[in-house]
């Protein structure tokens, strides 16, 4: 029988280890200029903001995440976490509209707590 203190001392050798052991490569800025093909960077950019967007939706949408990710005030993430997503509806319709949707523009800073609704008109006073 082992004592709990070399239980502890061999999982720490053991995580240790396995940390140690793992190979890290850098990406993203430091990819050689010659090694990748030409691409539409506008296009990869939208694309990315989709996928990271829609991830964001599926795991942390009650919290509002990806809103915060695309770009909004405080008072919605606040409005998102009280409500817990306004009671896991709201995420559900946000994944909707950021996977099938042609363009994000609407969404990004967007600052209305339901970010698929008409904007309100403003009314002039006459």
């Amino acid at each position: 029988m082992m004592g709990h203190s070399a239980v502890a001392w061999r999982a720490l050798v053991l995580g240790l280890t396995l940390f140690c052991g793992l190979q890290v490569r850098a990406g993203g800025p430091f990819v050689p200029v010659g090694s990748i093909p030409a691409v539409d960077s506008v296009h990869v950019t939208v694309e990315n903001q989709r996928i990271v967007g829609s991830g964001l939706a599926l795991l942390l949408g009650p919290f509002g995440a990806h809103r915060i990710y695309l770009g909004t005030t405080p008072k919605v993430a606040v409005i998102y976490g009280l409500t817990f997503g306004g009671f896991g509806v709201l995420p559900l319709i946000d994944l909707g509209h950021l996977l099938f949707s042609k363009d994000l523009e609407p969404y990004r800073n967007n600052d209305r707590v339901i970010m698929w609704g008409r904007p309100k008109e403003r009314i002039t006073p006459r």
